[in-house]
């Protein structure tokens, strides 16, 4: 799916979550594939074993955010595919406006210096105003009705309630990653937890455009996975 439709259905959708939904649609294919890279470094200990383990209760909210952050991609499936729907119904959108120029003869007449010192505006001119000002009225009446009819479309058709629902995955899966981060890893595989927490609610570790502190991330994740692992990631 294109990225113009799921801007179409998550028009009101906050900015964060709408790069979470464009992430989790096809437009986030890199980082898809840094999460799959950190889920598969140091998977979570056997039932048993994580029990007695320092981290258990780190892997124990692992688990519950697995279930939360499955919810939250059925959620973003549910937007796009409804997008595809409401895309076919949206209505074109009027023209932009842009002022038009003055005519040369009333510009003429417009830098005439004697009608300045007059102090006053010639009739030509008061009618050119005044009819630009019409076509501005009208052109935003267009806007407003354009914008209206898209409202009434995403409502009826569901839009907004798909929305409210990703969002309160979103924040769910959030939730998730402020508790797993505010708990102390004791072991490399608990701070792998914490890794893909960072992934699973929308962090980067490896980016297009890295700066300085990004590169020592991303570095500091790369030890970790291959600490966790004993020494092969």
């Amino acid at each position: 799916m294109s990225n113009i439709t799921v801007r179409a259905a998550a028009e009101g959708m906050p900015a964060i979550n709408r790069r979470r939904l464009l992430n989790l649609t096809g437009a986030g294919l890199a980082l898809a594939a840094t999460a799959a890279s950190v889920r598969n470094a140091s998977a979570t200990p056997p039932v048993a074993a994580a029990a007695e383990h320092p981290d258990a209760e780190l892997f124990a909210l692992e688990k519950e955010m697995e279930a939360a952050h499955a919810r939250m991609e059925t959620a973003a499936e549910a937007n796009s595919t409804l997008s595809d729907k409401i895309e076919a119904l949206l209505p074109p959108r009027p023209p932009k406006w842009e002022d038009p120029d003055m005519p040369d003869h009333l510009h003429e007449i417009n830098l005439d210096r004697r009608l300045r010192d007059m102090g006053e505006i010639p009739e030509p001119i008061r009618a050119w105003f005044k009819e630009r000002r019409e076509q501005k009225a009208a052109n935003e009446a267009l806007h407003d009705a354009y914008h209206a009819k898209i409202a009434e479309i995403h409502r009826e058709g569901g839009v907004d309630a798909a929305e409210e629902a990703f969002n309160a995955c979103v924040s769910e899966v959030d939730e998730f990653t402020k508790r797993i981060c505010s708990i102390p890893a004791h072991t490399f595989e608990g701070m792998v937890v914490k890794l893909r927490a960072h992934v699973r609610s929308g962090g980067e570790i490896e980016k297009e455009e890295m700066y300085l502190d990004d590169y020592a991330f991303a570095s500091i994740a790369a030890d970790i996975r291959r600490l966790a692992t004993g020494g092969d990631a």
